[in-house]
Parts: structure tokens; sequence; C-alpha cells
């Protein structure tokens, strides 16, 4: 048998392509006939494959046919619809389709195919008729008119020139192999691959043999996939025009706004995108992405906002000044007039910019001392908006950081202040982007207290004592010459002469300052005190110091150190001594005696004003004394001292005190008795009882003691053994 033949008949190759035909629409009910003859005995096929192709739906039918009466009513069912359709069916029952009758189901099947498929309900003339013209429209160019639908189409020329004419290009007919099984293959796998035409007919059977029916079925799949291009082609069409109507053209496009024109330094310059069509129409909804770059001394970033009516907020901030230019894009493409410019932007120019006020120039510490900045153009014009980065920066006196306050009055204008709680020398900074404006850095100087008015007062400004403190106090005042009344101020106090000092200076945060200072050198001095590197009133001062004395060189004598009485002042002078050995010639030492003892006495201290001190003090019991003498809590030479206190004679006061006598026993003779052991007793009245003491004095003798302390008149009444002696009673006056 010759390449390519073939013993099919025609109506093997008819089963098989209008049961690929039908399988085509029927997998979209995941539904598949293997054999036209068999597959639609139930009806249930028949009736998906009707209800599929045309797009209606079929009265209620048996899903699950088993039976033969259910099978016949299926089949009836589809019959009927195809009648209703108005398709004729000459001599075909249900009966046929159940019992497999191959023809007439071809029959059926084909007549689907011409109303569904290739006639698509057309009447104007015959459908292969039609079919043929058309194809020969479409091959025309490569040069064949084709006659049939059999033996024309056997070489592959027609199919491979009908796949190519659809998609010039897609399959060159003039590359053709020569080989008609293959060039026909090679067709169909084209048009499978790029129109999805589905392979209902083998390139054999095609081929080998033709069979007309089949042919104009798988024809008529190019025929609808050209319509439905044809179509599509259509569709874009008025898809474009549509896309033309609603699209902004970026040649129609164009924008506006004062952002286009001029602006400042960061504020926004705004301007407006308006969207317009193909035909020049402003377009009334948004969607579109417009692209927008500046261009300029910096390159600022433009924020768009789509209103959805067709226009375009937009606006960006230029942070240096000069000439900007603005591009605006749509799609890669420039709209109308960009790009825009050049737009001119000013700002401030950190070299015309000036400050002004107390907290640049100077004036009083407080709360919230106040400064202003105009910002100025490059041409030193005024510039009339806000929105600069201008930035303030302080340092106090002593080189803390202040926190500013700046308000910005969106005129070109910012006003700040800063508190200077401590007084003295500040340093502002106000730069712009980083950069000094006019004269910043700014020195001022913040006062509470001034100089011119405030003033001194103490010994320490006029005079002193080598080793002494020397003070004195600052009286802080303000520029009106009122009393300040809190502290802070920073004076100064400098001290020169024999040698060098650093006084004390405590802040009593009343307004007033404690100064003191002490030197070892005598001599004269100069006082100079300042504020704010400025002198008070009547500053400086020359105080003389003099030398003063040393506790361990200084001494003291005198009787009231030695032999002091109960009865009379005690008197000692202290001699001050210099500490090198030196004694002071003038007075102003504050020596401290204490006397301690029997009693604690408080003794007179008198300065002489010659380096000399009388100290006098009045015991009043005599007894064991300590006197301390002390300067500046230091025993002077020898102290402390110790003296012993002795009783004084009062003579006012001084008289007899005792009396006494003697009795002397004698015998019946005259003579001296020696014996003892007689009661000798003495008994005194007068103006005070008085008892006097008896004793045997062991020789026949006895002595009376007695004292009497009231003046008066008294008897004595004087026995010896119970009997008077001679002369008693005696009379004694005292």
């Amino acid at each position: 048998m010759a390449e390519g033949t073939s013993d099919k008949t025609w109506i093997d190759v008819q089963k098989k392509t209008f049961t690929r035909w039908s399988n085509n629409f029927l997998s979209e009910r995941i539904l598949k006939i293997d054999d036209l003859s068999t597959d639609l005995h139930d009806g249930v096929a028949l009736i998906n494959l009707l209800e599929i192709i045309s797009a209606k739906q079929l009265p209620k039918y048996n899903k699950k046919a088993k039976m033969l009466p259910q099978k016949l009513e299926n089949n009836g069912i589809a019959l009927r619809f195809i009648k209703s359709e108005g398709l004729k069916l000459v001599n075909m029952g249900p009966e046929d389709i159940v019992d497999g009758n191959l023809k007439l189901i071809l029959g059926l099947i084909w007549t689907l195919i011409l109303r569904y498929q290739i006639q698509k309900g057309g009447d104007e003339g015959s459908p292969k008729w039609e079919l043929l013209e058309w194809v020969r429209r479409q091959v025309a160019p490569y040069g064949l008119k084709p006659d049939n639908f059999t033996t024309d189409w056997q070489d592959g020329r027609v199919l491979t020139a009908l796949t190519d004419s659809l998609k010039p290009g897609v399959l060159p007919y003039d590359q053709r192999s020569g080989n008609a099984l293959h060039d026909t293959q090679t067709a169909m796998d084209t048009a499978e691959k790029e129109y999805e035409i589905p392979k209902i007919l083998d390139a054999a059977d095609l081929v080998n043999t033709p069979d007309e029916l089949s042919t104009m079925t798988y024809v008529s799949y190019f025929r609808d996939w050209d319509s439905d291009d044809n179509k599509r082609r259509r569709d874009a069409a008025e898809a474009e025009r549509l896309r033309r109507l609603k699209t902004a053209d970026p040649s129609q496009c164009y924008a506006f706004g004062p952002g286009l024109e001029a602006g400042s330094t960061n504020n926004s310059c705004p301007f407006t995108i308006q969207a317009v069509n193909y035909f020049g129409d402003k377009l009334p909804t948004g969607g579109d992405d417009f692209q927008v770059t500046i261009a300029g001394p910096d390159s600022p970033k433009c924020y768009i906002k789509d209103n959805a009516n067709g226009t375009y907020d937009c606006s960006y901030v230029p942070k240096a000044p000069g000439d900007y230019t603005v591009d605006i894009k749509l799609r890669g493409d420039p709209i109308k007039n960009s790009p825009y410019g050049p737009v001119h932007i000013t700002g401030p120019d950190r070299h015309n910019t000036v400050a002004s006020g107390p907290g640049v120039e100077g004036g009083r510490a407080g709360p919230a001392v106040p400064f202003r900045i105009e910002s100025r153009d490059k041409n030193n014009n005024p510039v009339k908006t806000g929105n600069d980065p201008f930035k303030v920066t302080v340092k106090g006196p002593n080189g803390q950081n202040v926190p500013v306050n700046l308000h910005d009055n969106l005129n070109g204008t910012y006003d700040g202040s800063y508190p200077a709680t401590q007084p003295g020398q500040y340093e502002v900074a106000v730069t712009l982007n980083g950069e000094h404006i006019k004269d910043s850095p700014f020195h001022p100087l913040l006062e509470a207290a001034n100089a011119n008015q405030s003033w001194a007062e103490g010994p320490g400004l006029h005079e002193g004592k080598t080793g002494k403190p020397c003070p004195f106090t600052i009286h802080a005042k303000d520029a009106d010459g009122a009393d300040r009344n809190t502290g802070g101020d920073p004076f100064k106090v400098d001290i020169k002469g024999p040698q060098a000092v650093t006084p004390k200076v405590r802040d009593n945060n009343d307004g007033t300052y404690s100064v003191e200072y002490v030197v070892d050198q005598p001599g004269d001095y100069t006082v100079n005190v300042t504020l704010h590197g400025q002198p008070i009133k009547d500053a400086p001062f020359h105080p003389h110091i003099k030398p003063s004395a040393d506790p361990s060189k200084c001494w003291a004598d005198g009787p009231g150190l030695k032999e002091p009485k109960d009865n009379e002042p005690a008197v000692f002078t202290i001699h001050a001594v210099d500490k090198n050995g030196n004694p002071r010639t003038d007075g102003g030492d504050p020596f401290d005696v204490k006397i301690t003892g029997t009693e604690n006495l408080k003794p007179e201290v008198v300065d002489n004003n010659d380096g000399t001190y009388t100290v006098t003090y009045h015991p009043d019991k005599p007894g064991a004394y300590r006197i301390d003498v002390t300067l500046d809590g230091q025993n002077i030479k020898d102290a402390p001292f110790r003296v012993d206190v002795k009783q004084g004679i009062d003579y006012d006061h001084t008289s007899f005190a005792t009396f006494s006598f003697t009795v002397q026993t004698k015998d019946k003779h005259g003579a001296i008795r020696r014996l003892a052991g007689d009661k000798f007793d003495v008994q005194i009245s007068g103006p005070a009882q008085v008892k006097a003491q008896t004793r045997d004095n062991g020789d026949g003798s006895y002595t009376a003691n007695y004292a009497l302390e009231t003046p008066g008149k008294y008897t004595l009444n004087v026995t010896l053994n119970g009997r008077a002696i001679k002369g008693s009673p005696f009379h004694q006056s005292f």
C-alpha cells in the first residue's frame, strides 16, 4: 500500500470526527462518548450535548436511565427539542438511537453540526458554499482556489495556507515540506496551538480518506476563530475608542498653579494636573499615574493626590532658593508644555538674615528673655513666608545647654525666648541649614544685678588683722537701683597685696553676698569687686591689714595671778605679742578670760589700746581658782593659771572673839594645890546665851574658854565643887 493510503471508509471518518466534535462540548460537563452507535442509547449524553450547543435547558429527564422505556423517553425528549429548534429529521425515532442505527445517528449529529457549528442559523445560501467561499477568500493570497472539501485538501497546501492566513507568518506557506501527511499534521498542530482548534479530524484521514462533512466540520472551526477574531478586533477598536475616551492622553493633559510659577523655601508649592483624553475632553475620573520630577538647587519630592475627578493636587517643598523645573509625565510621555519653569523659589539668605532683642543683644536676665529673627533673601528683601529651618542653641555662663522656645510667625519672622535664670554671658547661635546667620553666634550679657548700682560694706574693705577673718557684704541692686531679693549674680572678688588671697564668697540668696578673706602678711591690700567684668560702686577698696597677736607668744603677769585675797580686787595684765615676738602697740585683740573654781567669776577686760589688756576680778570666797586666758580659742603662754585666793582681813568686822581665864586652886594656907579632879563650872548670862568650855589642867588649875559675839553686859558665875570662888560673880562688858 502506498504511503498515506488507508482502507477506512467515510463512515469510519465521520464517526471519529463527529464523536470528537461531540466530546469537545461534552467535556464541559465531564462527559465523554467513545462510540456514537452505543453511547447515545440512554439519551443522557445527547440531552447534555443539546443543552450545551443551544445554550438552552431541556425538560426534566431521567439521568440514570436503565430500562428501555426510560431510554426511549430520554431520546424522545431530545428529538422533540431538535424539532422545536426548526431542524428536520427524516424517518428517525427514539428507537433508532436506542438501537444504535449509526447512519441515522451520524445524520443526526451532522444536522446539529450544520446548525450549531457551520451555519450558525444563517439563511443566506448553502452552508457548504458559504464555507467554501470563505476558505477561498482566505487562501487566495497564496494562489489557491479550492473547489471542494475532499480532494483539494489531501496535499496539505490549502490547510497550510488557511492556518497561516489567520495570523500571517505563523506557518509560512513557502516553507512546506512537500510531504502531504507531514504538512497536514503540522498545520493541525499549529491550528491547535495558535487558535485552540481541536483535532476532531486525523491528518491521515484528511489525506487518505477525505470526508466532506468531516472536513467541513473541521474547517468551520477556522471560520469561527476568524469570526471571533474579527469581533475581537472590532471590540478592541471600540475598546480603544472607549479607552481613549476614558484615558488621559499625555499630549492633551496640562498643569497649572503657583507651584509652576514661583514659591518660597520650605513652603508648599502647589499646582494642579488636569487629565484630558485624546479628544481634548477633561476626564471626570481619576486613576492615572502621573510622574512628577522636580529639578533645581535640590530635588524635592512631589506629593500627588488623586481627586478622583480628573484633577490631581500636587505640591512640593523646596529647601533651597533658586530656579527649578517641574517635569510632568504620564506613562513615560511628557504632558503638554512639560517641563515647566523656570520656577523661581525665594528664601532667606543666612548672610542677610538678622536677629535682634535682649536675647541676642543683652539685657536683664529672666524666665523668658526674648529675641526675634528676621529672614531676608539674597537681595536683602524681607522674606514674607515662614517654615524655614532656623535653629537656635543657647549655652549659659557655665557652658550649660539652655532650652529655647522658637515660634514661627509664618511671615518671615520668628519670635524666640529662653530662660536666663543665671545672670552672665550667654552664647546664642542662630543657624539656617546648619550655617550661622549674620553676626551669629551672639554673646549677650544678661544681668540681674547691675555693677554701677551694687555696693559693698564691712570692715574687710577698710582694715583687718593678719590671720583673722576680714569680712564684708556685697549688696546687689538692679539697673533701676532696686534691691535684689534673690541670689545668683556672679560677683567676683579679687584681692591683691603683700600676698595672694582667695576670698570666700557666699551667696545668701537674698540679694546679699557675704565675703571673707584671711591674710598672713600685714600691709596694704586692694580689694576689687566686679560684676560681669565691671567694678561695683566705689570699688576698688584699699584695706590696711595689721599684724595680729600670737596666742603662744602673748603673756600675762600681775598680783592677780600670784596672791589674790578675797577682800580686795585682783588685777593682772595681758601683754599682746605678734608671731615674730614683737609687742603689739595697738589694741583690738579679742582676748577671752574665764575664771572658775570655788566660785565662777566674771572678770573685766580693758583694752588699753597699747598692746596691753588689764584684767580685774573680784573673788568673794577664798580657795583654789583656775584662770583661762585665750585668744581665738588658744591659750596664751603659761595659761591656764592656778591661783589660791586667801582670806583677807575686814577691819570693820575684826574684834575680840574668844576669852579665856584660868583658876588656880590653893589650900587653906594659900599655897598652890597640885591636885586635880575638882568640879569646875562657869555659868554666863547676858544678851546672848554663852556656854563656856572648861578644862581641868591636871595641875590644880582650871581653864575656861568662851566667845562673845553679841555686844552687851555679861555676868560670869564661877564655882569649884559647887561653891563660888573669890570674886564670883564677875561682870564683863563687850
